[in-house]
C-alpha cells in the first residue's frame, strides 16, 4: 500500500494512502499516476468534480439512512469507522481553495 503527499505553496502538505488518492484522483477526472500537477487553470474543475461527489453521497445516506439497531456488532463497529468521501477529500478539497486563490499549482508524488 503506497503513499501519495499532495503539496503547493497554498498549504501544507497532505498524505495519503494510494488507494485513497486514486478515488480522489478518479474522482476529478485525473489518470492516477506516480507523479502528477493541477494547474491552477484545472483547480476549480478539479474541484467542483469532488463536491459533487460528495454531495452525491450525502444525497444518498440521506435517502437510504442506516437502522443501527438492524446491525450486527461487527457492523456497528464497521460503520462507526467508517471514512466517507466527505471526510476523506476534506483536506485536498481545501488545498484545491487555497490553490485556486493564490493562482498556484498542486502537486503529488514528491
Amino acid at each position: 500500500m503506497g503513499i501519495v503527499k499532495f503539496k503547493s505553496k497554498a498549504a501544507g502538505d497532505i498524505v495519503m494512502f494510494k488507494s485513497n488518492a486514486d478515488q480522489l484522483f478518479r474522482i476529478m477526472g485525473i489518470e492516477p499516476s506516480e507523479r502528477g500537477v493541477i494547474e491552477p487553470r484545472d483547480l476549480a474543475h478539479a474541484h467542483a468534480q469532488l463536491v459533487a461527489a460528495v454531495n452525491a453521497e450525502r444525497m444518498a445516506r440521506a435517502e437510504n439512512p442506516i437502522d443501527e439497531d438492524e446491525l450486527s456488532a461487527e457492523e456497528k463497529i464497521a460503520l462507526k469507522n467508517h471514512v466517507g468521501l466527505e471526510q476523506r477529500a476534506y483536506p485536498l478539497l481545501k488545498m484545491l481553495e487555497e490553490a485556486a486563490k493564490k493562482e498556484v499549482d498542486v502537486h503529488w508524488g514528491f
